[in-house]
């Protein structure tokens, strides 16, 4: 358990110092190649095998690899490949490809001063394996492409006609996903789908800018959408009851929406859910919500999660603002409705005098809201 949390803590050092690499879990602890030229999302994590503790770096989510990597399987008589070289293995499985480096008490000094070779041998490996999967199967299909061409024409001609159907919630969000041109890896181990996205406005408090998206779909309930570490506050800078200020605010206005803050690590989340009612949704779902998370992610940041991150001091100025503003448009609104009972028993003239004032003032009041600007509000 020692060993696993130094080489945790490696891992993580090693994202921070890197721009091509984030963190996007703690517990376990699990990095995700950003900017990667190969548009492939690989992951480094730790695990436990039979004899040792490892550090991996797997490939699991890509649908086609993960073809290629059951067709290799087949091949290999149903069998796991594996293949090593010292302390580093490979392996390709039904999941998917991986690469470990296993790491022991006597060999970890070693490990933690070439953390960084290691990672990139690792990448290394993985790429060449996937590519001398790509050649196998690719030899083997050579001779069944024509009757598989025929095949898939023939099916693609019968579901010209048919109109969209909900589908089961994992194969909806790979299909939003991919319409989407998204990159993202299917982990079997939570159930969840697991990708980053680069944002304009927002950064996190390592000021990345790769916003963190889990989409779980293991319950037989709900799809849940979270953004892990989508922020991690200084306690002792940011004062809690100024974020739970913010939090509370949030939910007022987005109703659907739940924002969670780990007092013990100030990590802020938050979560929407889609429930399913015959256990299937469309892809257009998943797209909307990815959509909302996207723009209410960018557009609070410039409000308050800016100010939160490095003036703590203006945040509390901008959320006393927003909620003083809400306060005075209730007692706006109040006092127009008593204003029109009032009109009832004046004269004639009167009342249509002060019924051409009252509609100038609830003009003025609908002008100076900023409703269109919000996120939708509804999904």
């Amino acid at each position: 358990m020692e060993l696993t949390k130094e080489i945790s803590a490696l891992i993580v050092d090693f994202a921070e110092q890197s721009s091509d690499w984030n963190e996007v879990s703690t517990s376990p602890v699990s990095i995700l190649k950003i900017n990667n030229n190969s548009s492939l999302p690989f992951t480094v994590d730790i695990i436990e095998r039979e004899s040792s503790t490892c550090l991996r770096m797997h490939l699991l989510s890509e649908e086609k690899l993960g073809d290629i990597a059951q067709a290799v399987v087949a091949k290999n008589s149903g069998e796991t490949y594996t293949s090593n070289e010292g302390p580093f293995d490979s392996e390709i499985s039904n999941d998917g490809f991986s690469v470990f480096c296993m790491v022991t008490e006597n060999s970890f000094e070693q490990f933690s001063d070439n953390i960084e070779g290691i990672i990139e041998r690792l990448e290394t490996m993985l790429k060449a394996m996937i590519q001398q999967s790509l050649e196998l199967v690719s030899d083997n299909d050579d001779d069944t492409d024509s009757s598989d061409n025929e095949q898939d024409l023939a099916a693609s001609d019968s579901e010209q006609d048919e109109e969209p159907k909900s589908v089961s919630p994992k194969r909806a969000i790979i299909a939003s996903l991919e319409s989407s041109d998204l990159k993202f890896r299917d982990n079997k181990e939570t159930s969840s789908i697991e990708l980053g996205i680069n944002l304009d406005k927002y950064s996190d408090h390592d000021g990345k800018s790769l916003l963190i998206i889990h989409i779980h779909y293991g319950s037989d309930d709900l799809i849940r959408f979270q953004t892990p570490m989508m922020y991690k506050f200084d306690l002792s800078v940011t004062p809690y009851p100024l974020i739970a200020s913010v939090i509370a605010w949030y939910q007022f206005e987005y109703k659907f929406l739940s924002m969670s803050l780990d007092p013990s690590d100030g990590e802020l989340k938050i979560s929407i859910d889609i429930p399913l009612g015959k256990g299937v949704v469309h892809p257009t779902q998943v797209e909307r919500i990815m959509s909302f998370i996207v723009q209410f992610t960018e557009e609070t940041f410039d409000e308050l999660f800016d100010h939160l991150l490095h003036s703590p001091d203006k945040a509390q100025v901008e959320v006393n603002k927003k909620i003083t503003s809400y306060q005075q448009s209730i007692e706006a609104k109040k006092w127009v409705r008593q204003f029109e009972t009032d009109l009832v028993g004046l004269s004639e003239d009167k009342r249509k005098e002060l019924q051409l004032l009252l509609e100038e003032l609830k003009a003025t009041e609908g002008h100076s809201g900023n409703d269109d600007d919000k996120p939708m509000e509804g999904i």
